[in-house]
């Protein structure tokens, strides 16, 4: 129930601070812009109370989220998006990376804007692991709220790849250690909290699952 309760109160703050910042984007002068400048205020104050922090403590994540307002169009505020390789080698092992906050996780990264999202998780691979992979189909897309993470909002495309070369060299900036292992062997600790993804792994690896997932409504 409390953990519930800490997931709906994160969704209700990214909700609103977004709304205030496309609020400002389309209106930033006037009645309404005094409005959603207090929006914001407010969604600062609770985020940082969510996060183990003071109230007061608010001003800095309201002056970065205010900083981020853009204008019209461009400044509409939306969640975002990133790309997940799962890769396996000849062994049935799939390829895992250590972050620099010592967890690990497949590689992922955010998509970049003019690279399709099969093109981005290739990119990601090969930057972050030194190999070079080819996705093959898309597992599923996940909401990282729906999967129990009070942090930032984002979708995932998450895609199974086969590997085509490359050599096992980790990104000296985003990457500790990579490596393959069994499922049933996953280092700990993992860098997210849900697993639905090692379901997801081995139905698509060992079951040969083709339709993608989708969280559910």
């Amino acid at each position: 129930m409390a953990d519930d309760l800490v997931l709906e109160l994160a969704r209700f703050i990214e909700r609103v601070g977004a709304i205030a910042r496309t609020g400002l984007a389309f209106k930033p002068d006037g009645f309404d812009a005094e409005r959603y400048e207090d929006l914001l205020r407010e969604a600062a104050r609770f985020r940082s109370l969510l996060d183990g922090r003071d109230a007061s403590d608010q001003l800095p994540l309201y002056e970065q989220w205010r900083q981020s307002v853009g204008n019209g169009y461009d400044g509409y505020v939306t969640t975002a998006v990133g790309c997940g390789a799962i890769a396996f080698n000849q062994r049935d092992e799939v390829l895992m990376l250590k972050r620099p906050n010592g967890r690990w996780w497949y590689p992922t990264g955010f998509c970049d804007v003019g690279v399709s999202p099969a093109e981005n998780v290739a990119r990601e691979v090969r930057e972050e692991t030194g190999l070079i992979v080819t996705p093959l189909r898309l597992i599923g897309v996940t909401d990282s709220l729906k999967l129990g993470s009070p942090a930032r909002h984002i979708y995932s495309m998450l895609f199974y790849c086969r590997i085509d070369g490359g050599e096992l060299i980790p990104h000296p900036l985003e990457a500790l250690e990579v490596g393959f292992f069994p499922l049933e062997g996953i280092p700990e600790p993992l860098h997210g909290p849900s697993r639905k993804w090692i379901a997801l792994a081995r139905e698509f690896h060992f079951d040969r699952r083709t339709d993608a997932y989708f969280d559910p409504i």
